[in-house]
């Protein structure tokens, strides 16, 4: 499965290549396309366009803002190709996440460093790849998305009119489900929603008590980027697209030059990238987590 993330109400050509092992195989017949949301909602379908041996492409329908487009709101979509390979019928899936913006601009990463100007050895393809594994380590190590985002979460109650969800800078509460029944659209935007990730019903009222009994959905993030954290991410981008470059053994901590100079090298973990200037930004924006209400 492969992630895509395309900007809210843009079109988008996804494509998929289909391997019998190492080998780029077409299907016997046609390839059809089915679209739908996490909650099973049927959103676009058709059938793929045949490429060159084993490729094949759907056009993700966008435009304005109405629901006869698949990216007219922030989402996440599964994408399922089905055709007969080798004689068996065979789904293969992708996602899509629909989003507000990126952390930057694909254009902007390359012009950024002069040595990414070759097309042919950074492809758009492999930076717009990059870029997504950058994104989600960021918003790993901060704790929050800096651009605009959807989460589908389940929750479990407690009986407390708050409940916290997985990710702060919440923007709005889209839907609620409780033990299987969806919530009306005028309790749903009683729910108020806090920066911090938090919700909380009206005085009086409680999340019912129960494990994993809810399940809401909701968009979070910043409206952009802020500049530092902009500059960070590309600088990671480019440590990342020639990883396999450095001329350093993989399992090294430190290493002595010629002059007998020994230097210990910054290592990833967790919570940093092993860049210094990279990580003294981005803990600059980590959300530290919420107190626990009992």
């Amino acid at each position: 499965m492969s992630l895509i993330r395309v900007i809210k109400t843009a079109a988008a050509t996804l494509s998929r290549t289909v391997y019998v092992d190492e080998v780029a195989t077409d299907a016997a017949g046609t390839v059809t396309v089915a679209v739908t949301r996490q909650d099973g909602t049927a959103v676009a379908a058709g059938n793929a366009t045949h490429g060159g041996t084993g490729i094949y492409t759907y056009v993700l329908p966008g435009g304005p803002s109405s629901p006869s487009s698949a990216t007219w709101q922030l989402d996440t979509l599964t994408v399922a190709w089905t055709g007969t390979i080798g004689g068996a019928v065979v789904t293969l899936t992708d996602q899509v996440e629909v989003v507000g913006s990126f952390i930057f601009g694909l254009a902007e990463a390359r012009a950024s460093d002069t040595s990414l100007t070759s097309t042919s050895t950074y492809t758009t393809a492999l930076l717009a790849a990059k870029r997504i594994e950058v994104e989600n380590e960021c918003e790993k190590i901060c704790r929050q998305a800096f651009v605009p985002r959807f989460y589908r979460e389940t929750l479990s109650g407690r009986d407390i009119d708050r409940i916290g969800t997985r990710y702060p800078m919440l923007r709005r509460l889209r839907a609620v489900i409780v033990s299987g029944t969806a919530w009306s659209a005028p309790d749903v935007a009683a729910v108020a929603v806090s920066e911090s990730g938090m919700l909380t019903r009206p005085s009086g009222s409680v999340w019912p008590a129960g494990a994993g009994n809810i399940v809401v959905e909701y968009e979070h993030g910043w409206d952009s980027p802020p500049e530092d954290l902009r500059e960070a991410a590309m600088i990671r981008l480019r440590s990342r697209l020639n990883l396999t470059r450095s001329g350093i053994p993989d399992r090294t901590q430190s290493y002595t030059d010629v002059n007998g100079a020994t230097y210990r090298i910054a290592l990833p973990t967790a919570d940093a990238t092993g860049i210094p200037e990279v990580d003294a930004v981005y803990h600059r924006y980590t959300r530290y987590r919420r107190a626990v209400f009992a």
